[in-house]
């Protein structure tokens, strides 16, 4: 046994980064489990070590009705059970520890249920080798044949993410090479070939193994492979006798959520809605149109201690406001040294971010005896030399955090330039990052429409696709700024849009008229009563979850996720008898009219977004930028919106815990 122990402690410490294990450390745990599944300790003894290890010990409390003395549980199940077979009373904690004070020196409780101790006496009955490291080959066969399958193994489930472009045609490569790895070693399965496929393609999985989550494909897409299917069930069940997935967790995820919320832009000094200088920029065209709560923005304050106030007058201010003040750069520096520690970041993405800090402060101090243009460029060059520093050194980590980063380089380039700009300090501003004055005072807002970065032979595009409901906000009409929002199922919303614009047929051929769509229609009547109809199996769904006070959550809408798809689904059949897909194609395009295709809700949402475009010249007060970083630089162009629909590309999340509803991302272009 002591040896045992010994030899635990030794490994332990060797996996930690300074060689001294703490139960307290949440990572150093997930490298004890790796230990103990590495000297082919079963799960179940690993489990029972790490409880023993890390759980506190809970007390609960009952007073017998024989004996009249308060019972001390360790487990709140015994305790239960004893009160349910009446032999018991529920006691309060409080009221019990007060009343073995008072016997401390006379009595002792009761105590029913003292846990069992782990002990290693007989260590070998807790082995178990169909779960732990095996020196045999394992059995790859079924494996293989899952991973080949032409209708559900990778390749198969590729096509069908490349098809509803839930992944970028980049990640698709890499999931060719994953492919093409995966075979190879299954074809001769070894530790170290394991362990090589789970860093380079940073594998991992959750408690139930129920998920392998494929880390190098950001967001969503890592979970290409699907849920509970066979194909999981059994790679991870080859990988995981040499590698314990199920210990590293949903690990990149944990990652790039700390990265993308370290990165998201921000400042010290924010002013709000009760500044002069702020009442003035919102009562602006199209600031006007916004709730009062998103009247702030980020920004340097004069002697008085009011916004200094236009930006463009006060450049240097603003621009060393942001080079002190950028809180998210240092907060991100500093997620990057915690990740790499965990091996979940490469340092070169860390360097490129701190000689990037180092660059901008020597623009700010060399300020005044630069040109406008001379310190636009420099920024310009800052940022994208940083970008492909960063994308060189590990692009997934880059493109987790090159949006946010994108944002602070528009503002950044644009304030150094001259220009009067702001930056909006509500989280939760609608469709901008960035606002814009233009010379003759017409308020601009702008929106980082995608970054591409590339250079050499690889590459990759990071694209943004904003919530449709958040667009509509700036129409210049109020009705149509409440047509949509993030979910079907909502009352008043059933189809995520607004009920009435279905139900109210002289509304609904005032939308399909609007919306340009109504050419590729061929029965617009049936078409709306097919979605009358859909509205009404939705409210009787939403009807399920209301309780008595007429509350339901976004929770309760999302376990009934499975229903409401269906709902939207079975409406395919009407949409190929009523649409012109043809005529459907020639104003929207392919990828656009596949996905209005795909049911009821994604019709008419799209129908909505494209009536509120048609509407307001494309809704023009929003202007689209594009970063392109390439080995000459960073490019900034910035288009205004448009009406063709062509030109966007939509997507349609209602039905998950995020949702969004409809999601609009701008392409530009020629469309």
């Amino acid at each position: 046994m002591e040896q045992l122990i010994n030899k635990i402690l030794l490994e332990w410490s060797l996996r930690v980064h300074d060689g001294m294990p703490n139960k307290d450390n949440p990572l150093h745990i997930v490298q004890l489990r790796e230990t103990l599944s590495h000297l082919k300790l079963s799960n179940k003894v690993t489990d029972l070590i790490i409880q023993n290890l890390t759980e506190e010990e809970q007390k609960f409390y009952s007073s017998s009705k024989k004996t009249k003395k308060i019972v001390v549980y360790t487990y709140k199940d015994n305790r239960e059970n004893d009160i349910k077979d009446g032999s018991h009373e529920k006691i309060d904690r409080e009221e019990a520890e007060k009343e073995l004070k008072k016997q401390k020196d006379t009595d002792e409780p009761e105590q029913t249920d003292t846990p069992k101790p782990v002990t290693y006496q007989d260590t070998d009955t807790y082995m178990d080798t169909s779960d732990t490291e095996t020196t045999e080959k394992p059995d790859t066969s079924v494996a293989v044949d899952k991973v080949n399958d032409k209708r559900f193994g990778v390749m198969s489930k590729l096509k069908t993410q490349l098809d509803k472009e839930y992944i970028t045609p980049e990640d698709g490569k890499k999931v060719e090479e994953f492919n093409t790895d995966l075979n190879e070693f299954l074809k001769n399965p070894t530790k170290e070939a394991a362990e090589a496929m789970v860093e380079k393609y940073k594998l991992s999985q959750n408690a139930s193994g129920s998920k392998l989550y494929l880390g190098f494909i950001p967001g969503d897409g890592r979970k290409i492979l699907g849920q509970g299917n066979k194909l999981i069930d059994s790679v991870g069940s080859v990988i995981s006798q040499f590698v314990d997935l199920k210990a590293k967790g949903d690990v990149q995820k944990r990652a790039m959520d700390k990265l993308q919320s370290a990165s998201k832009p921000g400042l010290t000094t924010v002013v709000k809605s009760d500044d002069p200088g702020v009442q003035k920029l919102f009562s602006t065209p199209p600031y006007d149109r916004l709730e009062e709560k998103f009247h702030q923005v980020f920004g340097p304050k004069g002697e008085d201690g009011n916004l200094l106030r236009p930006s463009s007058e006060h450049s240097k201010a603003y621009f060393q406001q942001s080079v002190n003040e950028n809180e998210s750069l240092d907060d991100t520096i500093d997620a990057l040294k915690e990740l790499e520690e965990q091996g979940t970041a490469s340092p070169g993405v860390r360097s490129a971010l701190e000689q990037h800090k180092e660059r901008m402060k020597t623009i700010s101090e060399k300020y005044d005896s630069m040109s406008s243009e001379e310190r636009r460029k420099a920024v310009e060059e800052s940022y994208s030399q940083m970008a492909r520093e960063m994308h060189e050194s590990d692009p997934d980590v880059a493109r987790g955090i090159m949006k946010n980063m994108a944002e602070m380089a528009l503002y950044d380039s644009e304030v150094a330039g001259g220009d009067e700009c702001y930056m909006p300090s509500a989280g939760t501003f609608p469709s901008g990052d960035k606002l814009r004055v233009d010379r003759d005072g017409k308020g601009k807002v702008e929106k980082i429409a995608a970054v591409s970065v590339k250079f050499g032979k690889s590459g990759a595009f990071y694209g943004f696709p904003g919530e449709s409901t958040q667009y509509q906000k700036f129409h210049p009409d109020e009705d149509k700024r409440t047509f949509m929002r993030t979910r079907v199922g909502h009352k008043g919303h059933s189809l995520g849009v607004r009920d009435d614009l279905i139900q109210d047929q002289t509304k609904f051929d005032k939308l399909v008229e609007e919306s340009e769509i109504g050419p590729a229609i061929k029965d617009s009547e049936k078409l709306r009563t097919k979605l009358n109809e859909m509205q009404q199996q939705v409210d009787a769904i939403r009807a399920e979850i209301t309780n008595t006070n007429g509350k339901y959550t976004n929770k309760d809408l999302v376990a009934k996720r499975e229903e409401l798809e269906e709902i939207n689904e079975e409406s395919q059949a009407l949409l190929k008898e009523v649409i012109d897909v043809n005529k459907l194609e020639e104003i929207m395009g392919k990828k656009n009219a596949k996905m209005f295709m795909a049911g009821g809700c994604n019709a008419i949402n799209i129908i909505s977004m494209s009536a509120v475009l048609k509407t307001s010249n494309g809704l023009s007060v929003i202007e689209h930028n594009h970063q392109i970083i390439n080995e000459e630089g960073l490019t900034s162009e910035t288009e205004e919106g448009t009406t063709n629909l062509k030109q966007y590309g939509f997507q349609f999340r209602a039905f998950d815990k995020r949702g969004g509803g409809l999601l609009t991302g701008f392409i530009g272009g020629e469309g």
